[in-house]
């Protein structure tokens, strides 16, 4: 009899797991192969590996924001599998796979098997593939491949962690070096979150008097060390020494050293320090907001499951979940949830150091709490990179994923554990999945309707994606045509594609003459715009292409007007080229969409 509870307990788990693939499948199965945009962004993350896979050497011939490890490792399934968008898409619903595991692992240790199916759904639901904005921004097709890879070693370093912290073992340090040094040569802010939460987990192993041993920590920091030490090795080969190692460091070199992304007021917006102080009082304003609503309906569980006659009961419950559930669909703006997920976050770590740290736990809730502390940290980690502008939508797909997720479990699961009584817990429970749940269906619906309208096909066989027609963004419909049309010109010819365009280079297969792959802001500011024109003369490209890219944001009304903004380029362009085609309207106006292509004089 003993075992009966357990073995319906299994049950119902297998059950939710069950309807999490469900979740899963039926998210692939409506945004299939409408993941990329066909302009911005991931253009370059199918053409770096392709340049790679065929000799060309990462910084030197092709430039890159982040660290070598991605780029190398899709180079690498390229070498294996040829080049093709479902063969980083395959690899990329594997790593997604492992990811959602993860999660679901380390929020059941954490909170148990109910919240953590509820958060593993909402992470499918609003962050896995939808679409909010522009493509690019899901695990299927991400913006930059150091995004997801980083999110499952992050994660993978979280569960080792708390196992570590167990039972501290020479294995365990290695595999926490070897993780800190993956995540060193992919993105800045995977190398801080995972710096960070792994400083948490010492601070943790500190409290517990239990000191970090010498040979563990020359283990931890030796592995630590292999991946830039491998990198800097295998660029020695074609560079100084003294370069190699500024090219294996460039995941958090740049982000540390470099004045290259300063003053970028896109860059500025996106930590959002271009307004800090109404900034703040928004993320100040909805971090209070949330925590009233969440507050509000533990004490309204408390207080109806402490009235003693069954009608106020029952009257005070049903007042608590109308409440809830009006404000989730009428009054929340879900689609500007982010902007609490910082606070929330902060508060939540704050509370579960001072639970952790406080007095002596038995050791089952030790173990609970130390996973909900790092998991915490390693959201406000993530979320660092957008620390006034918090989103879900764009790089929130990730940066905030852990932040939002960690929302649902907190309520669905410690919440309810802290209040007395049957009732008082069902009616948290319950109040939260109605405060919540309209929020995910809303978003996931949202969008859900753009991808529907994503029917263009563009490409072919393993590249083969849909972007939106024509009659709704001419764009996906300009760099096909274009694409189509340098594919049929000699295989060894260059192509440079202005102001930005590596999808049509990718698509065509022609390569770039230069390294740098997108040609204003901060790649042609303080004087970097000269140089590419002293290097497109020494390697000049035999076909030029202005497509249509709004540079607003940026602070650009028509580009080439000014120097730093393409000018000298464009002079160069005139004098050497001329035209060849064009498809739509002048690429260069800003309510115009279209593109030139040139050919060399």
């Amino acid at each position: 009899m003993k075992g009966a509870p357990r073995g319906k307990s299994l049950w119902w788990e297998g059950l939710g797991l069950l309807a999490l693939a469900g979740l899963t499948f039926l998210a692939l199965a409506t945004s299939w192969r409408k993941w990329p945009d066909p302009l911005i962004d991931f253009g370059r993350e199918l053409y770096i590996p392709w340049r790679l896979s065929n000799g060309a050497l990462l910084y030197r011939d092709v430039d890159d924001f982040y660290g070598p490890f991605s780029q190398y490792l899709n180079a690498g399934l390229f070498r294996l599998f040829g080049p093709g968008l479902m063969v980083l898409v395959t690899a990329n619903l594997l790593i997604f796979g492992a990811i959602l595991a993860l999660i679901y692992v380390l929020f059941r240790r954490a909170w148990g098997v109910g919240p953590a199916l509820a958060s593993s759904a909402c992470f499918v639901l609003v962050f896995s593939f939808s679409q909010f904005v522009v493509g690019s921004f899901n695990y299927a097709a991400p913006y930059a491949h150091e995004a997801t890879h980083g999110m499952l070693v992050c994660l993978l370093l979280v569960l080792v962690l708390l196992r570590w912290l167990d039972k501290a073992t020479m294995t365990g340090s290695a595999t926490i070096g070897g993780l800190l040094g993956i995540a060193a040569v992919l993105k800045p802010e995977i190398a801080f979150s995972a710096g960070l939460v792994t400083a948490a987990a010492l601070i943790v192993q500190w409290r517990r008097a239990k000191p970090v041993l010498t040979k563990e920590t020359l283990v931890g920091a030796i592995f630590a060390l292999l991946p830039t030490a491998a990198f800097a090795a295998y660029f020695s080969v074609y560079e100084p020494w003294r370069t190699a190692l500024g090219m294996a460091c460039r995941a958090w070199l740049s982000a540390v050293w470099s004045t290259r992304y300063i003053g970028d007021v896109v860059q500025t917006g996106f930590l959002g320090l271009n307004a800090p102080w109404p900034n703040l009082l928004l993320h100040l304003e909805a971090t209070f907001a949330a925590l009233v609503i969440i507050g509000g309906l533990a004490s309204a569980a408390w207080i109806s499951g402490r009235a003693s006659r069954p009608l106020m009961r029952w009257a005070l419950g049903l007042a608590a979940l109308g409440l809830a559930t009006w404000l989730a669909v009428l009054k929340v703006s879900w689609i500007n949830a982010g902007r609490c997920l910082l606070g929330l976050a902060v508060i939540y770590a704050i509370s579960r150091a001072i639970r952790l740290f406080s007095a002596p736990l038995p050791t089952k809730d030790l173990k609970r709490e130390t996973a909900r502390f790092l998991i915490a940290v390693l959201a406000f980690g993530m979320m660092a990179r957008m620390l006034l502008n918090g989103r879900i939508y764009q790089f929130g797909f990730y940066q905030a994923a852990l932040a939002g997720i960690l929302v649902p479990a907190v309520v669905l699961g410690e919440i309810p554990e802290r209040l007395s009584g049957r009732w008082a817990r069902t009616l948290m429970v319950t109040g939260g999945i109605l405060l919540m749940a309209p929020g995910v269906f809303m978003l996931a619906g949202s969008s859900q309707r753009i991808l529907r309208l994503r029917t263009l096909a563009i490409g072919a066989g393993l590249d083969r994606f849909y972007a939106f027609p024509p009659e709704i963004e001419p764009t996906g419909q300009i760099i096909g045509q274009i694409s189509d049309k340098l594919s049929q010109t000699p295989a060894e010819q260059t192509v440079l594609v202005l102001p930005e365009g590596e999808m049509i280079n990718y698509l065509s297969r022609r390569a770039s003459p230069v390294a740098p792959f997108f040609f204003f802001s901060a790649a042609t500011a303080g004087g970097r715009e000269q140089a590419i024109v002293e290097n497109l003369r020494k390697n000049p490209p035999d076909w030029v292409v202005i497509v249509s890219r709004d540079l607003r944001e940026y602070g650009v009304k028509r580009y080439g007007e000014s120097i730093g903004e393409g000018k000298l380029i464009m002079q160069w362009v005139d004098a050497n080229y001329r035209f060849y085609a064009n498809i739509g309207g002048d690429p260069l106006l800003s309510d115009q969409r279209g593109g030139v292509i040139l050919r060399r004089r």
